[in-house]
């Protein structure tokens, strides 16, 4: 063997070892069936606009305006005027450990583990999330903290490598999708960079009190979407999981049910009284 030929083949064997140990993706941690099913029953193995969505971020805990916001995009997407899209599945992905206990102290860190099982919860709980949504680990359970950007961009690559290759299921590239609130796009300009990626695309959906003059500019960019819910800015009701553990901390007889699920009001009951904190009534 030529010593050229030699070097690319010692390179490419470090380099698929390598892949193999720092994995981000699998079919163990992100649930590939929710496609392969959804894209059947909608005979869309042809179509050449399919994508996923997918939420990340703290999660720290999970409350309604995730999933709302993954069924507002949905909605958006598939009822475009000019380039419409099939959403065959979602993602929330909780981040890393590691970021959530940059961010809080012990009295508000939820784990990993418990952040992705109020996922599932919440998922279960709210109407047909599961026949479309599920919570992607691989994010979480990596062995350190990877970024929002890239993240996204592993998941497309997973995804294709999986579903779009020859003889596979999908015969055109899946699209992911990152959503994301108006907030974090002011914040971080790499979320426009992101949706000019190949297989990538973002959306951001407007947030209570936020300036939208930024992302305005970018409309030369077909796939970076801007959901503005011009029609319900009076009846839009800030949402954090923030106000949610100060609601606990506080002792505030909001009813939390409007703005989280019953298991995740549990648990931060639980957890807080486990902790030696005093805590809020039961929200009935």
């Amino acid at each position: 063997m030529k010593r050229a030929n030699v070097f690319n083949f010692l390179r490419t064997k470090h380099y698929s070892t390598e892949n193999k140990k720092t994995r981000m993706h699998t079919e163990e941690n992100t649930n590939i069936d929710i496609i392969r099913q959804n894209v059947e029953k909608g005979q869309l193995q042809d179509k050449n606009n399919n994508c996923v969505l997918i939420i990340t971020g703290s999660l720290n805990p999970i409350h309604r305006s995730h999933i709302k916001n993954l069924h507002l995009v949905r909605n958006y997407l598939e009822n475009h005027p000019s380039q419409p899209m099939h959403v065959v599945a979602a993602y929330l992905s909780p981040t890393h450990d590691s970021y959530v206990r940059s961010k809080l102290d012990n009295t508000h860190f939820i784990s990993a583990k418990e952040r992705i099982e109020l996922c599932e919860e919440a998922i279960k709980s709210d109407g047909d999330a599961k026949d479309w949504i599920s919570v992607a680990k691989g994010e979480s359970q990596f062995n350190d903290f990877v970024d929002f950007d890239k993240v996204s961009i592993r998941l497309a690559q997973f995804l294709n490598n999986k579903l779009h290759r020859p003889e596979k299921i999908l015969a055109h590239p899946l699209k992911v999708v990152y959503v994301c609130g108006l907030d974090h796009f002011n914040k971080c300009s790499y979320v426009a960079r992101l949706a000019k990626v190949e297989n990538m695309a973002c959306a951001v959906i407007y947030r209570c009190g936020v300036d939208d003059y930024f992302i305005r500019r970018f409309h030369d960019i077909p796939t970076l979407y801007y959901i503005p819910l011009e029609n319900e800015h009076e009846q839009l009701v800030d949402i954090s999981s923030t106000a949610i553990r100060e609601t606990f901390m506080h002792h505030t007889n909001v009813d939390l049910t409007e703005f989280t699920y019953p298991c995740v009001i549990d648990f931060l009951r639980k957890m807080y009284r486990e902790k030696g904190f005093s805590i809020c009534p039961k929200n009935d």
